[in-house]
């Protein structure tokens, strides 16, 4: 199999704590599963702790490592800035956090390597033969009623639109950017998804092994940003009827 360019940028805010040892096992993943090819991008937007530092240092020691510095906060910011400065063949990013097993960045390798033929691969937490760990039921119920609205009120086909684990054909990701408006929040991964499957993208929903880490922001910025995940369902449920006008043929 010839080893694709895979790009996979780490969003972070003050993780001090865990980014280096997270950048440097995600490193040695790839160097000893031969992903060499794979380059990194730690995309911080907005950290007052010493993470720029530390990402830069990281930068400095591995050739595949990229540390940008964003001026203003915004998940789905970082991600498309990130996005916008690579040409490798998937884009794709991963929580700092290594809830999702690195194995399955090794899965999305490889099929993309003999060519599966797969457009978009969405880690779930949700599908069959997933395998979740340590998850606070309260967060796990919020999850999945969340993930229920967008199948009930969009009728999307994956499961899991909020785990942090997404990889996507850097040339649909560009058409889909210059055809719609992306959001700057954390719903900017949801409104990816969704609209690479208006666009009959072709989706490999995959069950992860993931784990709930001891010191993971993912709880608070759930809890916290679900009001704004109801309204932007809303918003997309509006933006769905105008598209299926727009596109009677499909």
């Amino acid at each position: 199999m010839n080893s694709p360019r895979l790009h996979i940028t780490f969003p972070v805010l003050n993780e001090e704590a865990q980014l280096a040892g997270s950048i440097e096992r995600t490193v040695a993943f790839c160097r000893e599963q031969g992903m060499g090819s794979c380059e990194i991008a730690i995309a911080d937007n907005g950290s007052t702790d010493r993470t720029e530092a530390i990402g830069r240092a990281l930068a400095a020691r591995h050739a595949n490592v990229k540390y940008l510095r964003l001026p203003v906060r915004g998940f789905g910011l970082a991600l498309k800035t990130a996005w916008g400065q690579t040409d490798a063949g998937f884009v794709g990013y991963m929580d700092i956090d290594l809830a999702t097993d690195l194995r399955h960045l090794k899965q999305v390798h490889d099929h993309i390597a003999r060519g599966a033929g797969y457009d978009l691969y969405l880690g779930s937490r949700l599908k069959r033969g997933a395998h979740v760990t340590k998850r606070k039921p309260s967060r796990a119920l919020l999850s999945r009623i969340l993930n229920l609205l967008l199948r009930l009120r969009l009728g999307v086909g994956f499961s899991d639109a909020m785990c942090g684990f997404k990889f996507i054909d850097r040339k649909l990701y560009q058409s889909l950017i210059t055809r719609f408006a992306f959001t700057d929040d954390w719903f900017f991964v949801a409104q990816l998804a969704v609209r690479a499957e208006w666009l009959g993208a072709r989706v490999l929903d995959m069950p992860v092994t993931w784990t709930d880490q001891p010191h993971s922001k993912s709880g608070a910025r759930l809890l916290n940003l679900s009001r704004l995940y109801l309204a932007s369902i809303s918003e997309l449920k509006r933006e769905m009827r105008q598209f299926r006008r727009a596109s009677p043929a499909r």
